[in-house]
């Protein structure tokens, strides 16, 4: 699968938080066929070297929906999830103007208490009349940077198992704190967590390497760094695993020992605390 979309490769990105040549400062991660994972020297963030260009992301995902809506076991798992994520949130806010960037089909936003004003963008044109039409979103088919999103209007701007997908995340977060009110949020959640456990053990055979999926890799203090420390404040963290559907406990536990005991990891890691992340920064009023 990977030979299919070679063509559309980009060489290089440089650092997508400090910005620094990766082929001079950096240091390999995880690799998988072509793909390499380098970690940053500098600030620590890993992100894959090559990746796909804009239009090769675009076409990998022209089909993401349908694929997803497919897979009856998976799709009610992350439907409770959803919930699960929702709920997350609303231990913090219960009402405000959000927007949820590459909100797919509008599950997340569905999600959410009907306290919110609820609005999402999706770059695929079927997920967001999906949301339209399934659920009654106002879901716009048109990416982050368009000018008709109003700056300093909205009091949440989410990101759920997206910025892991962005070519530019940095450029992202920049547009979404333009687009906060004076004492808005931003939160991301359910994205793999580069500190986690099963990252650091597992690193190629994780379950969330996919090298043309998660093309970064964060963990919250590098989330942090991306957003800036100086113009945001760490509100509230999560690693949701113990009570979500992803969790088997014990079984999970026995299968990292097995692995651990092993020569070689062979096969890919099982749902583990600590594999994904919630966060939610606030605009620091100072």
């Amino acid at each position: 699968m990977y030979e299919d979309y070679r063509k559309f490769n980009i060489q290089s990105r440089p650092c997508i938080i400090c910005g620094v040549t990766l082929a001079e400062n950096s240091e390999l991660w995880a690799q998988d066929a072509y793909f390499e994972a380098l970690k940053c020297n500098s600030c620590g963030g890993v992100q894959v070297e090559p990746c796909l260009n804009q239009q090769g992301l675009d076409l990998y995902y022209s089909t993401y929906l349908n694929h997803r809506l497919s897979e009856e076991k998976k799709f009610e798992q992350r439907r409770v999830q959803y919930l699960q994520d929702a709920a997350f949130l609303e231990r913090y806010r219960t009402c405000g103007k959000v927007l949820d960037v590459g909100c797919s089909g509008g599950f997340f936003l569905n999600a959410l208490s009907n306290r919110f004003e609820k609005s999402g963008i999706e770059i695929d044109t079927d997920a967001a009349r999906y949301a339209r039409e399934q659920f009654g979103l106002d879901v716009a088919a048109e990416t982050l940077g368009r000018d008709s999103l109003t700056e300093s209007s909205y009091d949440i701007v989410m990101f759920r198992g997206v910025i892991e997908h962005i070519l530019d995340p940095k450029s992202a977060i920049k547009r979404a704190t333009e687009l906060l009110k004076p004492e808005g949020s931003i939160f991301i959640c359910a994205t793999p967590n580069l500190r986690s456990f099963c990252a650091h053990a597992y690193r190629s055979k994780w379950n969330l390497w996919h090298p043309i999926q998660h093309i970064n890799i964060f963990d919250v203090e590098t989330l942090h760094k991306m957003a800036g420390k100086d113009r945001f404040l760490i509100e509230a963290v999560d690693y949701p695993y113990l009570g979500t559907p992803y969790e088997n406990e014990e079984q999970d536990y026995q299968s990292i020992m097995s692995d651990l005991k092993s020569k070689a990891i062979d096969r890919k890691s099982p749902p583990f605390w600590g594999n994904m992340l919630s966060v939610l920064f606030t605009l620091n009023s100072n």
